[in-house]
């Protein structure tokens, strides 16, 4: 049989070790495996080692990489008022600095024989007779050191003794890694809780619900590429019939994109009784953006619609935005809307274009961001406008909510994929009459 005693696939210490040291080793090993705090593993390993073997002081240090030194996380024994400052500095005129440094336990078993000075002055001013600092090894490095002293035994370091301290080290670190994990676990779920929040306020910041009226229909759809995105689109009344519609892509997919949404749409709806036209709302924007908010690596792109019914026109301006798609029924064609203008944020006085049109029965708009037309197939081929242009054709009898649905479900067989790369916010606007 071999000389081996083996718990949890980390303990090893010869046979000729004693049944106590043997239990030792157990129990802690069934410390950590309780899956307790780290804390109170801490101390529970220590109180048994300090209680079965009778040290005066042990103590668990680990390396808080910031400041570089090993900070006391759990101690048994003689207070640090007693044995100086909880902090040891990294370097190898200490024991504890060596220990650390050259990844091997440092053992004085007896203190009459000291080499190191910055040691000495505190072994041999609190009595100690014997002591011993092993690190915490996790794959290899060091994150800390156990440490034992004595005031009453010498030479109680044997070579077995050793073994043993370097196992309960070796439990120490398991628990060490064991809490790491869990904490990462737990911020990596408490990070999801929090975008889930970020999620549902975004989402409630989209129209709860568009118009219903006898001459149009409206619907729109906004997906974000991941739990949040930087696309938005918008509806708000006017006085009589009118209404504005409005769609737009701030770059990127992470909250700092999601709260630059945020602040469009404040600022829209605010705004929105002094700035009656979509140019002047953009040329609003733009300065609004330009002085306030440090756009350096987003950009932000909007097409803004005005639609009086009764009068039949559509009005709109463009900030570098995708060109709309526009079928006109009566001519049976798929016209692209067009108006200059630049994204937000980029000179300070920009001029926004402003063109109308009229509109007929059956005539649909499609306002859309680049998710749609950048979707790409296994080959990297791009979704394009002229496969949105030829959907918008076949849709005339499609209602504005099927024509969103047709569009996703085309756009998700060329992909291949359920879930896009890109935010993608599609509104459709139908003239019914």
């Amino acid at each position: 049989m071999e000389d081996v005693f083996d718990i949890f696939g980390s303990v090893t210490i010869s046979h000729a070790a004693s049944r106590e040291q043997l239990s030792v080793l157990y129990d802690a090993a069934q410390i950590v495996a309780s899956g307790a705090d780290l804390q109170k593993t801490l101390d529970e390993i220590l109180s048994l080692l300090s209680a079965q073997f009778k040290f005066d002081l042990c103590v668990i240090r680990f390396l808080e990489e910031e400041s570089m030194t090993l900070v006391v996380k759990s101690q048994q024994g003689m207070s640090s008022v007693h044995f100086g400052q909880s902090e040891r500095n990294l370097n190898m005129d200490t024991y504890i600095g060596q220990a650390f440094l050259s990844n091997v336990t440092a053992v004085v078993n007896d203190t009459d024989f000291l080499d190191k000075p910055a040691s000495a002055e505190i072994i041999l001013r609190e009595g100690i007779t014997c002591f011993a600092h092993t690190p915490i090894i996790l794959e290899g490095e060091p994150v800390g050191v156990l440490s034992a002293f004595s005031r009453s035994v010498k030479g109680i370091f044997t070579n077995e003794f050793v073994a043993l301290f370097e196992n309960l080290a070796g439990q120490i670190a398991l628990a060490w890694r064991n809490d790491e994990q869990l904490q990462g676990l737990l911020e990596v779920h408490e990070q999801e809780r929090e975008m889930q929040i970020a999620k549902n306020i975004q989402s409630s910041l989209l129209p709860a619900e568009l118009p219903e009226m006898e001459e149009i229909s409206v619907a729109g759809l906004c997906v974000p590429a991941h739990q949040i995105g930087g696309d938005y689109f918008d509806y708000l009344p006017r006085d009589g019939s009118c209404f504005d519609l409005i769609i737009a892509d701030v770059s990127g997919h992470n909250i700092g994109s999601a709260l630059i949404m945020a602040e469009t749409r404040t600022f829209i709806h605010a705004r929105a009784d002094s700035l009656r036209q979509p140019s002047d709302m953009l040329h609003s924007l733009n300065r609004f953006f330009f002085d306030n908010m440090d756009c350096s690596d987003l950009f932000v792109t909007m097409f803004y619609v005005q639609y009086c019914p009764d009068k039949r026109t559509l009005s709109y301006s463009s900030a570098g935005h995708n060109h709309p798609l526009l079928w006109r029924e009566k001519e049976q064609k798929v016209d692209p809307l067009d108006a200059e203008g630049l994204i937000f944020g980029i000179k300070p006085d920009v001029a926004f274009e402003q063109n109308s049109t009229p509109l007929g029965k059956g005539d649909i708009l499609l306002l859309y961001t680049d998710g749609i037309i950048e979707a790409e197939d296994s080959s990297g081929e791009f979704f394009g406008m002229e496969r949105l242009g030829k959907l918008l054709q076949e849709a005339g009898n499609l209602t504005s909510q099927e024509i969103i649905e047709r569009i996703m479900n085309q756009v998700r067989i060329f992909t291949g994929l359920r879930h896009f790369k890109d935010d993608i916010t599609l509104v459709v606007m139908k003239v019914l009459k």
